[in-house]
């Protein structure tokens, strides 16, 4: 079992507070467009509140989510150092408070501060990492399973407890963005969606996904690995 943030939802655990300090706040309306794919960013940016996903289409016209980019990450810096074009775009998925630092300031700063060297190295490295669970993981577990691992990271980003002790997720999260982020066709996540409806694992109240028992979907997912 991978750490949730290296599976898709991303932020730096030794946390954005010297980072922050090197650019300037702006405030984003939603699914505004920060880059262009294939050109060679000036600024990177750290995402305060909001989030953020990192995506592409394919020839045939489909959404590609690679990763959503959660409060406290950082983005596009490994092209901005290294003056390489980036290959993928992102887009705000809320409003968003982002932090803009331009090429200059945070190569400066690399200069002076080893602490901010080493904030920037674990961004990139957590990416890393993150890109290497999707290829360890993708040949050897089903679309289920992957599925099930993916709405338990939700219910721990997402999740208020309730009073009868399931959870319900504060943010709708659609079949197709579970889809675009999986990789899935629509058709295989609703399949598999129904399955665990039918199984008292899942529900879908106004929108928004609940689930009778964590615990119970973790068991179910672990018990689909046993059988592969």
């Amino acid at each position: 079992m991978t750490d949730d943030y290296l599976y898709h939802l991303l932020y730096l655990p030794r946390g954005i507070e010297r980072l922050e300090k090197l650019g300037e706040c702006k405030i984003y309306p939603k699914n505004t467009q920060l880059n262009e794919a294939g050109t060679i960013p000036d600024c990177c940016y750290i995402v305060k509140s909001g989030r953020v996903i990192c995506y592409e289409f394919s020839y045939s016209g489909d959404q590609r989510v690679y990763n959503i980019m959660e409060p406290g990450s950082m983005f596009m810096e490994e092209c901005l150092l290294t003056d390489t074009p980036c290959p993928v775009m992102f887009k705000t998925l809320d409003q968003c408070e982002l932090v803009q630092i331009d090429k200059c300031d945070l190569k400066r700063a690399f200069k002076h501060d080893i602490d901010i060297v080493m904030d920037v190295c674990e961004s990139i490295s957590t990416k890393f990492l993150s890109a290497m669970e999707h290829l360890r993981l993708g040949p050897r577990q089903g679309s289920e399973w992957k599925i099930c691992k993916m709405l338990l990271i939700c219910i721990d980003h997402y999740g208020e407890q309730q009073s009868d002790g399931g959870w319900k997720l504060n943010r709708k999260i659609s079949q197709q963005m579970l889809a675009d982020i999986l990789g899935m066709n629509r058709v295989t996540v609703a399949r598999k969606i129904k399955e665990l409806r039918d199984q008292d694992l899942i529900d879908i109240i106004n929108g928004h996904m609940c689930f009778s028992s964590r615990a119970a979907l973790e068991e179910h997912m672990i018990s689909i690995e046993k059988e592969d």
